[in-house]
């Protein structure tokens, strides 16, 4: 299971590579907020992780390099998408995250705060990217997110 949170906490570290690449990069800079809001939930997840894995002593950095590159590396391929057609492609490629992060949280036998946490962060960056798809903004769903676990 704590495999799981290392995974999850993975994810973490690409998504800040992946929405920073997009914050400094993107054309439409009217995007900004929601990026920087993107950054801000990955890194409160991610901050919100270590101390389950510290207490199962697993190594973990906010820095590995492996998935910055990667996560840097795959924005680099879509930069180029006009915003509708990034918003689909990002919506569709978050889905199956969120269906999978939602099953962990069912089948977690221990540490389910820390599952219920990476479920929720995907659910709200899925949802964010649905509101945007349906021409509406998708922060208000990030920020909630950010308020309910900003305060643990």
């Amino acid at each position: 299971m704590i495999d799981r949170i290392y995974n999850a906490y993975q994810g973490e570290v690409y998504g800040i590579a992946f929405f920073t690449y997009f914050s400094e990069h993107y054309s439409m800079l009217s995007k900004n907020e929601l990026w920087d809001t993107l950054i801000n939930v990955e890194v409160l997840t991610a901050q919100l992780l270590e101390p389950t894995l510290a207490k199962h002593s697993v190594q973990f950095d906010i820095k590995d390099q492996a998935m910055l590159v990667k996560g840097t590396s795959d924005a680099k391929k879509w930069i180029h998408l006009e915003w509708n057609e990034l918003v689909n492609t990002l919506t569709h490629w978050v889905e199956p995250y969120e269906v999978k992060y939602r099953e962990w949280a069912a089948e977690a036998t221990e540490e389910m705060e820390a599952f219920q946490l990476i479920a929720d962060h995907e659910t709200a960056i899925y949802e964010c990217w649905k509101a945007e798809l349906n021409q509406q903004s998708g922060l208000p769903i990030l920020i909630s997110f950010i308020e309910k676990y900003r305060q643990r």
